[in-house]
């Protein structure tokens, strides 16, 4: 039988944390530490190397063995697929390296969090510690009604001239429209979901751990999502404004799934218009009055998800966690604790905590030693008659 055990008493909690908003929750562990953040940081990163390796010389691998791939070199040359340097984001070759790129963030920062984040590791998503998937599925269908208008609103616009006449016989779909759009549909959405678990989930608890302000939470990884993207000065701006948006609705709704939704829905539209024709996949450049209506409509939907999470009472924060309580003595006998009697073992039958404990027989100056009774067992020869009765 083992012995009693105590658990350590939990640490005390920072005086004014008693609710943890989504960027603050790796401070709701017990055993945070100022260098958590830091490891977990290092660690994520080293995952997404090794897989990002291990992705691309599978990807390699497979190239090389498929002669498909260098029909597009007239010289028939293997590495043509290699010394390529501008992706096709019409092809779907490229757009699936692209999208498995960002990808494989989903394993590298799921396991880093499980190692050094907060627990449980669904906290990583919201302050519930999972997908609320009722949320969510809200936050998609409100995006993709606003989507929806806002792109029929566009391509009115433009029609009637509005914002300048884009040249169409330069816009180059995919060459299998439906091929590329089942890719789209399969892969866009953990791509988003990759991205936000990256730059609005691990950052904002990054920097929220040490700066309880969330502006700071916020703003701060808004400059490495937005040079991830190779636009103009007017795209990069579209991408900041984006990226503020999905960081506060992170914030203001308490998790990743208005921000999910957002950035699901408005990728996955646009590259189904770019496999229709309609959009030009591999366009660097925009304008300023793309820009206002872009700006304009991501607040638009930036206050309906907010309302709408306002309306719903999706949960903002989370509680501290529980102290831990001490486990119970394993005994067999019912004893309330702490034992009455120091010398009474743990696994001994109840004592009257009134009755007078025996006195010791031993000299004052020679204790027993250990492992003998305090009080030497009598002698059954002076003592009571024994009894032979089998």
């Amino acid at each position: 039988m083992s012995s009693p055990h105590f658990l350590q008493p939990p640490a005390p909690i920072a005086a004014g944390e008693q609710s943890f908003p989504f960027h603050r929750l790796m401070r709701r562990n017990h055993d945070y530490r100022w260098w958590r953040p830091l490891a977990f940081a290092g660690t994520g990163l080293g995952f997404f190397v090794a897989l990002f390796i291990v992705v691309m010389l599978i990807i390699f691998v497979v190239a090389l063995v498929n002669p498909a791939n260098w029909a597009a070199d007239p010289n028939g040359a293997p590495d043509s697929l290699l010394t390529e340097a501008d992706l096709d984001m019409t092809s779907p070759i490229d757009f699936t390296i692209t999208m498995a790129s960002l990808i494989i963030m989903i394993p590298a920062v799921y396991l880093a969090y499980l190692l050094l984040g907060s627990k449980p590791v669904g906290q990583l998503i919201s302050v519930a510690g999972r997908l609320r998937w009722r949320w969510f599925a809200m936050a998609l269908g409100t995006s993709s009604l606003l989507f929806a208008a806002y792109f029929a609103l566009s391509f009115g616009l433009t029609a009637a001239g509005v914002g300048g006449q884009p040249d169409m016989a330069a816009v180059q779909g995919p060459a299998d429209p439906l091929f590329f759009a089942l890719l789209v549909i399969l892969l866009t959405p953990f791509q988003c979901a990759a991205e936000e678990l990256v730059f609005r989930g691990a950052l904002m608890q990054i920097i929220g751990s040490w700066l309880k302000h969330p502006l700071f939470a916020i703003l701060l990884p808004v400059p490495l999502f937005t040079f991830g993207h190779l636009y103009d000065v007017y795209g990069l701006l579209d991408v900041t404004a984006f990226a503020i948006a999905a960081g506060y609705l992170t914030w203001r709704t308490g998790g990743l799934e208005a921000a999910m939704a957002m950035h699901i829905i408005n990728n996955t539209f646009l590259f189904l218009l770019g496999a229709m024709g309609q959009v030009d996949l591999n366009a660097t450049s925009s304008g300023p009055m793309s820009l206002l209506f872009s700006v304009l409509f991501t607040a638009l939907l930036t206050f309906a998800l907010v309302k709408l999470s306002s309306k719903n009472d999706v949960a903002r924060t989370a509680g501290p966690i529980p102290p831990m309580t001490r486990p119970p003595l394993l005994q067999p006998w019912p004893m309330a604790q702490p034992v009455p009697h120091p010398r009474q073992a743990y696994w001994a039958p109840p004592m009257d905590p009134s009755a007078p404990q025996a006195q010791s027989s031993y000299p004052q100056d020679y204790p027993p030693s250990p492992g003998y009774p305090s009080t030497p067992p009598a002698d059954p020869a002076h003592g009571a008659p024994e009894n032979h009765d089998r």
